[in-house]
């Protein structure tokens, strides 16, 4: 069968998608656009004409063109080759079906007239490339490309070599700043004012351009002539109203009213002439005297001429009247106006800061009040400040301790970062209100929570170290000596809330005052001891005395210790809360005597009489050991060989104490530099008691747990009596065994700190010291703890003759006399050096 080809029939053309028609549009208004500005003249003629070009050309391709009529061959006339190729023109889209296929006709072919054909291998025929115009549309827009890419090349350099010159230029200014020695970072606008101030104003006509001084000039003569308008306006609508017909009594009132006029005019001329007058003086007075830097007026000699305000006020007997006291007068005179709206956008602004304040945002307020304080008179912010704390914190309800709190540490960055006035002000004025409520005690209702909630305001006062623990120990011994409902409920919110800080920062004041409160609930009368109030206040004081912290209800220090660390970290440029040594007595009798805490500020009082705390606490250093402890401590002090002043005052507090604690933290307020002393002192006390005693080794233990100093003093200290050993006796070699063992289990010093034991030349005491502290570590109810210390020892590589040396030990001398112990004790001791020795040895390999 021969393949013939078919010609395809035309499709029918698809309707364009709206992007086509996008497209089309804004490439025919690119075009007209090109073609509008392609000649200065007659643009729209020439985009009209395009347009009527573009529809001739489409009405002419939409026409069908006419095939020529092509002659029709038979096939007997067509050659041989044409119909092998297959290539027969189509008739009306008609195939000539065959009755063979090509390879039949092939095959019927004689071999003469068979026509080979060959076909390149993998190459295909290249199509004819044809004629390439090249397009005005393409030209034009490669044309518009590259002058964009010059002017764009062109504003980079310009603004390249405008840099360039602005560097320059800088560098010169800087040179002639620097011959002028000015200086732009301390103040930006500081060179144009002392450019007006030095009459160079002018200067900057010459800079403007024409057109702008033409604009500014034409907008000065518009707003002359605006306000010429407003003026006259204002007059024709004053003589409107005036001109209405008057009355015979009004006309004779207006002539008097001219005559009046015409005698002002008069008047006002001779003003004139003796305001030119004096003016003409004053000019001659200025020749005559000048002002020196101070303000003064200053003859030719030099000499200083009086005010005639101070002339005035001398003769007629006036006194000179401060500042701060014209302001409190000024009320009275009538002038206040504008100080009262002052104060009042003073009092407005200070209130939205302290109502937002909170914890989180605890430093921007702080840093609000201090630019107030800077802005402002302290007298002024000090009120403001005063009168919202009393309104916010002092009602009779019972104000919100966080509140309280936060307030209170915002007061602390005041104090530290203004004045330690600022805080002296608050204090005195809170303690002046505690001492007004204390004498009407009795008169106060249980329900009024004023005096309960200034207790709590002055006991946060203490916890942020604005004052000692003087003052507050003061403000307890009045409340104790008023006894009743009310102050047994002030003394139990200052035993929950500051009883442990008290205790700590000075145990021996706290005791003093515990006991000066017992004694006045012994002597208050039987129907307040029935209280279950003063029952309740005497649990806690027990409680605080005894450190047991689980006996006080809803007692959280943590809120209180978190203020104190935001307070440090919101403290800048080296900044600290200045705490006041102010006694009671300093603060109510501040406004007859003085503020000597104030610097600069005046005191009446005799120094001698002061009695300040400083005072009393050089007394105290000063006084003998006599009179601080007992005469039976000082003299077995003495025995015991306590020879310098730290030994003995150590040695008599570890004697004195109540508890452990109470003597650790005695020891720390001694702010000894040496650690050894302790350690000796403890160790010494506990080598010459009869019996064990376990006060010792917890004493240790808490010194140990409190610094890394201490730890290495009393390692250092055991080791010093190790090497001593043949020195003491058997009842000392057992309380020095007994007191390593409880600090090794718990632990406070290691195991390793019987390496200094020379296990190759053990004597007969050293022998006795190493089984006696061997059996009594193996031995205890402590399993865990045990075999941790010994796990401490057994992972340090660099003791390995050390642990030999144990292992060696508790094979040959421990396990070979336990005949010596109870059949229960044999067997845990041989259980538990098996283990022991499995340990070290495993930890060995």
């Amino acid at each position: 069968m021969v393949k013939l080809k078919k010609k395809a029939a035309h499709a029918p053309k698809k309707p364009l998608s709206r992007k086509e028609q996008r497209k089309l549009k804004q490439e025919t208004k690119k075009n007209n656009k090109r073609i509008y500005h392609a000649d200065k003249t007659n643009g729209a003629q020439r985009v009209a004409e395009a347009a009527a070009a573009a529809a001739l050309a489409a009405t002419q391709t939409s026409k069908k063109k006419k095939k020529p009529k092509k002659k029709q061959l038979k096939p007997e006339d067509m050659p041989r080759e044409e119909l092998l190729a297959g290539e027969v023109n189509e008739d009306d889209d008609e195939s000539i079906a065959s009755d063979f296929s090509d390879a039949e006709v092939n095959a019927r072919l004689p071999s003469e007239r068979k026509v080979e054909t060959y076909e390149p291998l993998g190459k295909k025929p290249r199509k004819h490339a044809g004629i390439q115009r090249a397009d005005e549309v393409e030209v034009r827009k490669r044309e518009l490309r590259q002058q964009k890419e010059l002017l764009s090349k062109s504003r980079k350099q310009r603004m390249k070599q405008l840099k360039l010159e602005n560097v320059e230029e800088d560098k010169e200014i800087a040179k002639l700043e620097k011959k002028l020695k000015l200086n732009k970072s301390k103040d930006k606008n500081r060179l144009v004012r002392k450019m007006f101030n030095d009459g160079l104003d002018y200067l900057l006509d010459f800079v403007l351009d024409d057109e702008e001084e033409k604009q500014k000039w034409d907008e000065k003569q518009r707003r002359k002539k605006e306000l010429k308008e407003q003026q006259e306006k204002e007059e024709a609508d004053m003589w409107s109203e005036e001109d209405e017909p008057m009355s015979e009594a009004d006309s004779d009132v207006d002539e008097n009213e001219v005559s009046s006029d015409q005698s002002d005019m008069e008047e006002d001329e001779d003003d004139d002439k003796l305001e030119s007058n004096s003016e003409s003086e004053h000019s001659t007075e200025q020749t005559k005297y000048k002002e020196d830097i101070y303000g003064r007026r200053r003859d030719a000699d030099g000499n200083i001429v009086p005010d005639n305000a101070e002339v005035e006020s001398k003769g007629s007997g006036q006194k000179y009247i401060p500042p701060h006291q014209r302001a409190l007068l000024a009320p009275s005179e009538g002038s206040n106006a504008q100080q009262a709206e002052q104060l009042a956008r003073l009092q407005k602004q200070c209130k939205g800061l302290l109502n937002r304040l909170s914890e989180a945002n605890l430093h921007k307020i702080s840093s609000g009040i201090e630019t107030l304080y800077m802005k402002n008179s302290r007298y002024n912010m000090n009120e403001t400040l005063t009168k919202l704390l009393q309104e916010a914190l002092l009602g009779r309800a019972r104000a919100n301790e966080r509140m309280v709190q936060e307030h209170m540490v915002l007061l602390a960055f005041l104090h530290a970062h203004i004045g330690s006035e600022i805080g002296a002000h608050f204090l005195q004025t809170f303690v002046e209100q505690f001492d007004g409520y204390v004498k009407e005690i009795n008169a106060l209702e249980v329900e009024d929570k004023r005096l309960n909630n200034l207790v709590l305001i002055l006991c946060y006062m203490y916890i942020f170290k604005i004052y000692e623990q003087r003052l507050l120990l003061e403000l307890i011994a009045r409340l104790a000596g008023s006894l009743c409902e009310k102050s047994v409920e002030c003394l139990l919110l200052i035993f929950q809330t500051v009883g442990f800080r008290l205790r700590k920062d000075d145990p021996l004041a706290f005791k003093n005052m515990m006991q000066n409160v017992q004694s006045q609930i012994a002597a208050s009368p039987l129907e307040l001891k029935e209280n279950p109030r003063l029952r309740f206040m005497v649990d806690i004081l027990n409680a605080v005395k005894n450190n047991n912290m689980s006996k006080l209800p809803q007692y959280d220090p943590e809120l209180a210790e978190t203020l104190r660390k935001r307070l440090k970290g919101m403290l800048r440029n080296e900044r600290y809360v200045v705490t006041l040594n102010i006694t009671l007595e300093d603060l109510l009798r501040a406004d007859k005597l003085g503020k000597w805490w104030i610097v600069g500020s005046a005191w009446a009082g005799n120094l001698a009489e002061m009695g300040t705390a400083q005072a009393e606490e050089q007394k105290q250093r000063q006084q003998p050991g006599s009179e601080r402890y007992s005469e039976k401590l000082l003299e077995l002090a003495k025995k015991q060989h306590m020879n310098t002043a730290e030994r003995r005052n150590i040695f008599c507090i570890i004697m004195s104490a109540a508890d452990y604690v109470d003597a650790f933290e005695k020891i720390l307020h001694l702010s000894l530099k040496d650690q050894r002393t302790v350690a000796y002192v403890i160790i010494h006390c506990a080598l010459n008691e009869r019996r064990a005693n376990p006060y010792y080794a917890h004493l240790a233990l808490k010194f140990c747990q409190y610094n890394r100093k201490f730890q290495l003093a009393f390692q250092f200290a055991s080791w010093d009596r190790i090497n001593d050993i043949e020195t003491l006796s058997k009842i000392q070699i057992r309380n020095f065994a007994s007191f390593l063992q409880q600090l090794i289990l718990a632990s406070g010093l290691q195991l390793s700190v019987l390496k200094v034991v020379d296990f190759m030349q053990l004597h007969k005491l050293s022998f006795y010291f190493m089984r006696e502290i061997m059996t009594r570590l193996l031995l205890s109810n402590e399993e865990s703890q045990l075999y941790q210390a010994f796990e401490r020892i057994a992972k340090n590589s660099k003791l390995q003759q050390f642990k030999q040396s144990i292992r060696l030990f508790m094979q040959h001398f421990m396990l070979e006399k336990l005949e010596e112990h109870k059949e229960e004790q044999q067997q845990l001791l041989r259980q538990r050096i098996e283990h022991l020795d499995k340990l070290l040895a495993y930890v060995d390999l």
